[in-house]
């Protein structure tokens, strides 16, 4: 499907949503530039004051743990480095994209999921040579499709969790059932229509295929990155993953198969640590 078969129409499961903070879109796109004058990122979050000032609350809580006070914009930007203000940016963004007067349970639970699976392909990025910083956006941006519908349809989504849950009936053919468009679908056309990079349209269109020798790297990280989630108990779903760590890295060299099992309690503890830290950006 072309950018502009993507663009004639609205689906009507994603209608009435807020949009996407175009500070941090803005944030993405210099960032994935080289040799970036700070100046310029400066310049970048000065135009949203609000955006502003929340990045500098963040900035001085636990989630970052910085030893001294941030007290301005361009300080901000000297301590916390383009990787991890790229990061808390996308983070808030995200939050205030999905965050509604009335937040219910289930958004919640799938914006830990979200939030979890980030950190996950975080801490898998070295391991694989990767971008620490384009792995955590991946994987908060995953399933950015699932949260907008939920968003805009609450109630119904959460009868189709009951029955996804119930019945173990696949959740895909129940989105495209119910709302006629799968999250996977309405997560690459918000990305399309938000001018996102291609890497992360594919991310959040392709992340539930199984990896294969043409799947692009990112695509794979994700796919590992919430398959573990799932096994750790971060599920949006009640229902456990019941795929072992052998299966889900199944593809992986088997260097990087040994140091993720070597690491999975440190993982599952870095995980638990991030999420404890991140109250602060709880829907």
């Amino acid at each position: 499907m072309t950018s502009d078969v993507l663009r004639i129409a609205q689906p009507w499961a994603l209608k009435n949503l807020p949009p996407f903070r175009p500070v941090a879109v803005k944030m993405l796109r210099l960032t994935a530039q080289e040799d970036v004058p700070l100046s310029k990122v400066q310049q970048v979050l000065r135009t949203d004051v609000t955006f502003s000032a929340e990045v500098l609350r963040l900035a001085n809580s636990a989630l970052i743990g910085l030893r001294t006070a941030v007290s301005g914009v361009e300080q901000a930007v000297a301590l916390l480095g383009l990787e991890r203000l790229k990061a808390l940016s996308m983070t808030i963004a995200m939050r205030d994209f999905v965050s509604t007067p009335k937040s219910n349970s289930t958004m919640q639970v799938c914006w830990r999921y979200n939030l979890a699976t980030a950190a996950i392909c975080e801490w898998l990025a070295p391991l694989l040579a990767l971008p620490s910083d384009t792995c955590y956006t991946a994987g908060l941006l995953h399933d950015i499709g699932r949260l907008a519908i939920l968003r805009s349809f609450p109630e119904e989504y959460e009868r189709i969790k009951s029955v996804i849950q119930n019945y173990d009936f696949d959740q895909l053919r129940c989105e495209k059932d119910l709302f006629d468009i799968d999250h996977c679908e309405a997560g690459r056309w918000l990305l399309n229509s938000w001018d996102f990079p291609t890497e992360l349209q594919e991310v959040v269109a392709l992340h539930h295929r199984q990896p294969g020798p043409e799947m692009p790297e990112l695509v794979a990280v994700v796919h590992i990155g919430w398959q573990i989630a799932d096994m750790l108990g971060y599920s949006p779903f009640d229902l456990r993953s019941a795929a072992t760590i052998e299966e889900i890295t199944v593809t992986l060299p088997e260097s990087t198969r040994r140091s993720i099992f070597s690491g999975l309690d440190e993982l599952a503890a870095t995980v638990a640590q991030n999420l404890a830290a991140g109250e602060l950006v709880q829907v």
